[in-house]
């Protein structure tokens, strides 16, 4: 099968697909561009290479183990990014994506930036056809996104902010908002993003330099949570500005990168940080099905697999929101 290979840079390749005792092989059919495979291409996350990219993956069932009959040839399905043993203390207490001995598509396995993908079987979800080819892939992220509200509780009538736009910022700023916040607000972002976010629900949006104008928003007392959704040390200098007193701040977008931040004025302010990583699949896929999170306005750019160096050249780019490959 061809693939897009990492391995000090990207290129197109001929590459075997390797299947394991219980897996599914997968025909890829759209797969998005993270920004975790932006750090790695750019050399902020270390990955052992040679490497297949991507784990924003949608496809068909191609081919299955005899024994696993759950599936049939051309169902629409998206796979999870993690690939847990099942039998160390993590797994066994419902931690799965800390397993001990975890593989991550994309990172540690390949990934779905290839014509076929090769994953376990309980990793699958089936899609139903409400849902578009083009807005599966943003399944992964979503639950994400889901899961930061359900690692530390927010209320109705909190005030939130999200800092950062851009396609992680929005997905989280619509999860938000289900949770009825009486303020919420979006830090940052090019004209387009912030458009979309008034659109996504944002009562407010603002620049990095506005941050008077926030605190007075909630008169000065400053934000129940704040989450850092760009992964560098100027974010996490805003959301220590504008989080109030015993306030949390969400960590969600890291790339690897090491960020430095006042640790004094964390510990003075009594703020809690929470982190949080991967989250439930069949609440992301409810939520896309029923309407209450939109994704298509997100996607600003499609390419095949072999324009790969402008794809993620156009990731890159303030101009872009979700870059996608069509891939079969």
């Amino acid at each position: 099968m061809h693939g897009l290979v990492y391995d000090a840079k990207l290129s197109m390749k001929d590459v075997p697909i390797v299947t394991h005792d219980n897996d599914v092989v997968v025909k890829v059919s759209m797969a998005g561009i993270c920004g975790t495979d932006l750090a790695i291409v750019s050399g902020d996350y270390p990955v052992k290479t040679p490497i297949i990219l991507g784990h924003e993956i949608f496809g068909r069932i191609h081919e299955f183990p005899e024994k696993q009959r759950v599936f049939s040839v051309g169902d629409r399905v998206v796979t999870e990014i993690n690939i847990a043993c099942g039998r160390c203390y993590f797994c066994t207490h419902n931690m799965r994506i800390h397993c001990a001995k975890v593989q991550t598509l994309g990172i540690s396995r390949n990934g779905g930036f290839a014509e076929y993908v090769s994953v376990p079987s309980e990793n699958l979800h089936r899609i139903p056809r409400s849902i578009s080819d083009r807005e599966a892939p943003f399944i992964e992220p979503l639950a994400a996104a889901i899961e930061l509200t359900r690692m530390c509780s927010i209320s109705r009538n909190s005030t939130c902010a999200v800092i950062g736009a851009g396609r992680l910022g929005l997905l989280i700023l619509q999860v938000l908002r289900l949770t009825r916040p009486k303020l919420m607000l979006v830090i940052g972002g090019s004209e387009r993003k912030k458009s979309l976010a008034l659109q996504y629900g944002a009562d407010f949006v603002l620049d990095r330099g506005e941050l008077e104008k926030a605190m007075e928003l909630t008169q000065n007392v400053g934000f129940d949570h704040v989450v850092e959704a760009t992964g560098n040390s100027e974010g996490m200098k805003v959301a220590l500005r504008i989080v109030r007193p015993r306030g949390v701040i969400h960590t969600k977008s890291t790339h690897g990168v090491q960020v430095p931040f006042d640790f004094t004025k964390a510990v003075v302010k009594e703020v809690r940080i929470q982190g949080s990583r991967c989250g439930p699949f069949k609440d992301a896929i409810s939520l896309l099905e029923s309407g209450k999170v939109r994704v298509k306005e997100m996607i600003t750019h499609t390419f095949k697999l072999d324009e790969y160096d402008e794809a993620f050249n156009m990731a890159n780019s303030s101009d872009s929101i979700k870059v996608m490959f069509s891939i079969n």
